[in-house]
């Protein structure tokens, strides 16, 4: 037996079994009769129950933030007069305006490489051309496509692109700024995903010589977690959880992010010491923001158990246990078993009995 089952036995007293003719010998847990079972008469005051299959799910609860993840400062790198903001809370998708200088659009387009250098038709390529002629290929400004690969080695990036003067000025006048066929570095800002505008730090009318103008987020609602370093593996990326919002409607939530090293949290004379896990909403939004809210995550101790009650086991005096089964005759048989996993105020059976039989629950 486990060292689970040993210790949710304890306290568990020793049954002396008595069968109502005589005394009931344990050795071999044999009959008295060919059938094995000790007649008997089972008043209507002894509880039974049915041999169940179930499975046994443990149910962890974690604490949690729900709000739109981690928020950066947004880098600027035009320089001028501020002449338009966006709102807190704004979503900006890849090619909308994110703010305006001396009343030019600063515009978000999709890259992971950030924009570190004026750009036209005589520009080296490399992979921010790449991303720019892009965005012009999705917008219908060019038919070239940049090829990313070198053709002679696989592993080898080799940029070629065919970014035009003329696909640039049909841009720049898109989006509503001279064209003059050379994109300086401030007019556009590189980010793998749309934005969200969390807060505002400039203000209009405001000179500016780069710094940045506003925090931003990502744009879906997610649930910040602090999974203790006890509970290490309970949670991995894909893995679906519930989430508890503050008025108690649940939804579900499909983990995104599991830090893989301790984050430690001094506070005072006391330590905590964490795992960093991000949980994205599924389905419906809501509209709390910053709230505490509960995670529960289920895991699955066993699947298929035939269970009974615990407190229907009876310790043997030469050790093992056994349980009392109420036959469909009304005789009484005692049945030794092998005990599984415990669970809440079940144990799990893995040999001796089968699904809806009854046990005596003393």
């Amino acid at each position: 037996m486990n060292k689970k089952s040993t210790f949710a036995l304890t306290g568990i007293l020793i049954a002396v079994v008595m069968s109502a003719v005589g005394l009931w010998s344990f050795g071999s847990l044999g009959s008295k009769n060919s059938s094995g079972a000790i007649p008997a008469i089972v008043k209507d005051s002894r509880r039974t129950a049915a041999v169940t299959t179930v499975d046994f799910v443990k149910e962890t609860e974690i604490d949690g933030t729900l709000g739109f993840g981690h928020v950066d400062r947004l880098p600027n790198l035009s320089t001028g007069i501020v002449t338009w903001l966006p709102q807190p809370g704004s979503v900006i998708d890849f090619g909308d305006v994110i703010y305006k200088i001396d009343d030019v659009p600063v515009i978000l387009l999709s890259g992971t490489v950030p924009m570190f250098r004026n750009i036209d038709a005589t520009t080296p390529a490399a992979l921010d051309v790449v991303q720019l002629q892009t965005h012009f290929l999705e917008m219908g400004f060019t038919d070239s496509y940049p090829v990313t690969r070198s053709m002679h080695d696989l592993n080898e990036d080799r940029y070629v692109t065919d970014v035009k003067d003329a696909d640039i000025k049909d841009w720049q006048e898109s989006v509503g700024v001279e064209p003059t066929g050379r994109v300086n570095k401030g007019q556009i800002v590189f980010r793998s995903e749309p934005i969200r505008v969390d807060a505002v730090t400039a203000q209009l009318g405001q000179a500016v010589n780069g710094g940045s103008l506003i925090d931003v987020s990502g744009v879906r609602r997610v649930v910040t977690a602090q999974l203790g370093t006890d509970l290490n593996g309970l949670i991995a990326v894909n893995d679906i959880v519930e989430v508890e919002l503050p008025d108690g409607k649940l939804v579900e939530g499909k983990t995104t992010y599991v830090a893989d090293t301790v984050t430690r949290l001094v506070q005072g004379q006391q330590e905590t010491t964490y795992l960093e896990v991000v949980i994205e909403l599924v389905g419906s939004g809501t509209s709390f923001d910053q709230s505490p809210v509960t995670v529960k995550v289920e895991e699955i101790l066993e699947r298929g158990a035939n269970a009974v009650p615990i407190s229907s086991l009876l310790a043997l005096a030469e050790g093992g246990y056994a349980v009392e089964v109420f036959e469909s005759n009304g005789t009484v048989k005692l049945v030794g078993v092998e005990l599984g996993t415990f669970h809440e105020n079940q144990v799990s059976i893995s040999r001796g009995l089968r699904p809806g039989q009854s046990v005596i629950v003393p």
